[in-house]
Parts: C-alpha cells; sequence; structure tokens
C-alpha cells in the first residue's frame, strides 16, 4: 500500500458537499470496496484536515474530513515507510497481526471503522476512528475496506470532482484542470 506523495486536487474540491457514486448502482450496498490512500490535504483554517481515500483501480474518492486534534502527525502515519506505532507494536508483540481495516462510516467517530486482528486462531474485531484505523493499517501493510454503501453515499465520481473543480475555476477567472 503506498501513499501518494502529492495530491492534485485542492480540498476545496472536497469540501464541495457533493456525494453519490452512481458508477457502481448495480452493485450491492453491501459489496466490499478496496481503497488505497491518496494523500492527507491540511485545510487552509488549520481545524482539520481531509484523509483522502480512493478505490483501487478506480477514480473514485472517499474523503474523511479529520479534525484538528485527530489529526497531528497524519501525514507522517499514513506514510509506508513511517515507523510503527505503539499500537501496531503492541500488537505485534502478544502475536497478533492487522488482517484488514473497514471504514464503516465516512464520520471519524470512535466506530468510524472496525479493526479485523487475528491472534493464532483467535480473530479480533475492535472499532476505532477512521484516521487511526487506516494508519494502523498502512502501519501493518493491511488492505483497507468499505463497503458500496458508504461509497455511494459519501464518495466522490471522478465527474463529480471535475464538475466543482471547474465551478472552482470559473469562481476563480481560470481554466479547470482535468483528473
Amino acid at each position: 500500500m503506498r501513499v501518494s506523495a502529492s495530491l492534485s486536487i485542492p480540498w476545496l474540491v472536497l469540501m464541495t458537499g457533493l456525494a453519490g457514486i452512481s458508477a457502481h448502482a448495480a452493485a450491492p450496498p453491501s459489496a466490499r470496496v478496496e481503497l488505497e490512500v491518496a494523500g492527507v490535504l491540511p485545510m487552509p483554517e488549520g481545524a482539520a484536515s481531509i484523509l483522502v481515500l480512493r478505490e483501487k483501480g478506480a477514480k473514485n474518492l472517499l474523503p474523511l474530513v479529520v479534525p484538528g486534534a485527530q489529526d497531528q502527525d497524519l501525514g507522517r502515519r499514513l506514510r509506508a515507510d513511517a515507523a510503527p506505532g505503539l499500537l501496531a507494536e503492541t500488537i505485534r508483540a502478544l502475536g497478533g497481526r492487522v488482517r484488514e481495516v473497514e471504514i464503516a462510516s465516512a464520520d471519524e467517530g470512535p466506530g468510524g471503522a472496525r479493526v479485523r486482528l487475528t491472534q493464532g486462531a483467535r480473530r479480533l474485531e475492535l472499532p476505532g476512528a477512521a484516521s487511526e484505523s487506516v494508519a494502523l493499517a498502512v502501519s501493518a501493510g493491511a488492505p483497507i475496506f468499505t463497503s458500496r454503501r458508504v461509497m455511494d453515499e459519501s464518495g466522490l465520481s471522478p465527474d463529480e470532482v471535475d464538475r466543482a473543480r471547474q465551478r472552482a475555476a470559473a469562481r476563480e477567472g481560470g481554466e479547470p484542470q482535468r483528473m
């Protein structure tokens, strides 16, 4: 799992309130979608950051707003070459491993994600904040999933990003860049 060095989508595009990816309308809401980290965008006001996840093999995005108190060092923790954090080291020291992380909601609340662990034959599932869970998955090299329902409700399609980019460029009087 790799984190993109830069993300060319301005934070304004993600804050336009667009939602509802319809390209996969035929897929059942419970269908699993694998995600990868696209990047972290700090908000200009400094009150939050946006963790941007991208559907593997597609250009659909899932932005997660991470409040300022929880976004400290988020970009550093999400680098694939970052040293494992205390939680990852503790799981490993206890003979466990992170099997996968599932984003259950685009909200950063304490139950926004589920971390699935294995310890020998034992399987555990723990709730966690989405950003912390994603950082743990990156640290452990574990896959990140969500449901098609979450992508439909909170994700952004390439067309939606392009329309928002065009509106932003029109407000600024410039030419929009295509995705």
